[in-house]
């Protein structure tokens, strides 16, 4: 049994789902489709030629016993011994159990014969009398009668010049051709148990060669961004042409690492360099539309629209800065514990400066959090700024606060066109955006959604989305609830 279990664990892995394209089910159907051809092939040919060496050596019995029945016949007739009765001599002579003899005249008259054709089961089954009746030539084959196989062998037997008949030799190789049955089962079934184990040996050799391949496989799905920079891949023990291929991914990797940290470097370089002096525009533009009073209306349009745009240059390139900073791990968070509802208000409060569509939704109970509070009011704010753009003037938002179980709920929700399911999922990555064309005309960045779930995630918390098209969009930010007293 300890045996079995050990088995059973060593194949197990080799009779999981099969793949039919996958290079290991190739090797080992190439492999074992080979095996099979080459044991079969010489199991074939060996029981082949086992049977032609049986079936040669009984006709060549037969044959020599047949040409030499003359020879034999002569001894007797020079003792002057009838020929009836001599006849009748070499075929006691010469008749077993399993050979049996008879001589028949040129006028198809029996002149002897073995006892053994008129006895026994020769009889009872009708044996002899098909044997007596058959015609056959002057050669040696093999007659298959009823059960049995019979070696007949048909010789001319003369004395001399005279003719006096036809002599019959029959060999019974019924017992030999069983035996040779019973071997030929055998040798298929020890052929078939072979070709069984070699193909489990092949397919758990060609398993644990490919292992280098599977791993490089697990490596590439577990490299990310985070850890592009540690990811290599150590094999000890694997084929030359696997080593140079975990060398060149290795060196792949290190290429990759490189090039996305010169990346994140430049984006965050450009993002500081450039916020400065966006600023200093910004603010001489919003200097120059208080301060000069004599601007004619299109000069004063133009200059808003500059500062506008200068405004959402900045917070883009503020947006690229703080990705930046959580790609590089310098992204810092000032967590102390936050009351949601005091924030929540807040920022509703704010949003209300400029109509009254943003509306809150308060637990009774007091909800507290270990959180960034400007962070946090920033995520807020992002989504609301979503929630206004992509709605219609006339439907309200409202920003709900509750606490599921162990959890701080606030939920952003709107009435607007809504998100397709199949962008659901990529939403919160970067430049990401659903409707080009909508998105362009209300100034959007691509990087609002981003910004939310990269603060999200760095204050412990998860943000996800709930949307239909035509019925709007609930975006809901989860943080850790802390125990209030009371």
């Amino acid at each position: 049994m300890k045996f079995i279990r050990s088995f059973l664990r060593t194949i197990g892995p080799v009779l999981k789902p099969i793949d039919p394209f996958s290079i290991q089910f190739r090797l080992t159907v190439g492999i074992g489709l080979a095996s099979v051809l080459g044991i079969g092939g010489i199991a074939g040919w060996t029981s082949w030629r086992m049977q032609q060496i049986l079936l040669e050596g009984h006709k060549q019995n037969t044959v020599n016993i047949a040409e030499r029945f003359d020879q034999d016949l002569e001894l007797y007739l020079m003792d002057k011994m009838p020929l009836e009765e001599a006849l009748q001599q070499v075929i006691d002579h010469r008749t077993t159990a399993n050979l049996i003899l008879w001589v028949k005249s040129p006028a198809d008259q029996i002149l002897a014969q073995s006892d053994t054709l008129s006895m026994g089961s020769w009889q009872n089954q009708g044996i002899a009398t098909e044997l007596l009746n058959l015609e056959l030539p002057d050669l040696v084959n093999i007659y298959p009668i009823q059960d049995r196989y019979l070696v007949v062998c048909s010789n001319p037997l003369e004395i001399g010049d005279q003719t006096i008949g036809q002599v019959f030799v029959v060999e019974d190789i019924t017992p030999d051709q069983q035996s040779f049955r019973v071997v030929i089962r055998s040798l298929t079934a020890a052929s078939s148990l072979l070709i069984l184990v070699i193909i489990i040996v092949i397919a758990m050799y060609v398993r644990r060669s490919l292992q280098p391949i599977r791993r490089m496989n697990q490596l590439a799905a577990n490299v990310s961004a985070e850890n592009l920079g540690e990811a290599r891949l150590q094999l000890d023990q694997a084929p030359s042409e696997v080593k140079e291929l975990a060398q060149t991914w290795n060196m792949m990797l290190s290429r990759l690492s490189k090039a996305w940290r010169q990346q994140r470097r430049f984006v965050s370089d450009v993002s500081h360099e450039l916020r400065t002096p966006m600023t200093l525009v910004h603010g001489y533009l919003q200097s120059t539309l208080r301060r000069c009073h004599n601007l004619s209306d299109p000069q004063r349009e133009g200059l808003e629209i500059a500062a506008s745009e200068a405004e959402r240059i900045i917070r883009l390139l503020q947006d690229l800065l703080d990705l930046a900073r959580a790609d590089s791990g310098n992204l810092w968070f000032q967590k102390e514990p936050v009351m949601l509802k005091d924030l929540v208000l807040e920022v509703v409060g704010m949003a209300q400066y400029s109509g009254d569509r943003v509306m809150a939704q308060i637990d009774a109970y007091p909800v507290e959090a270990q959180t960034d509070r400007n962070r946090l009011k920033q995520v807020i704010i992002n989504l609301l700024d979503n929630a206004t753009k992509y709605s219609e003037p006339d439907q309200p938002v409202i920003v709900r606060l509750a606490r599921e179980g162990e959890w701080a709920i606030i939920q952003v929700c709107d009435r607007g066109r809504g998100i397709p399911l199949s962008d659901q999922n990529v939403i919160f990555e970067p430049f990401y955006r659903v409707d080009e064309d909508r998105s362009r005309a209300t100034g959007g960045t691509g990087l609002g959604l981003s910004i939310v779930k990269t603060l999200m995630e760095g204050m412990g918390g998860r943000v996800k989305v709930q949307s239909k098209l035509g019925e709007g969009s609930i975006f809901t930010i989860m943080l850790p609830a802390l125990q209030t007293a009371g």
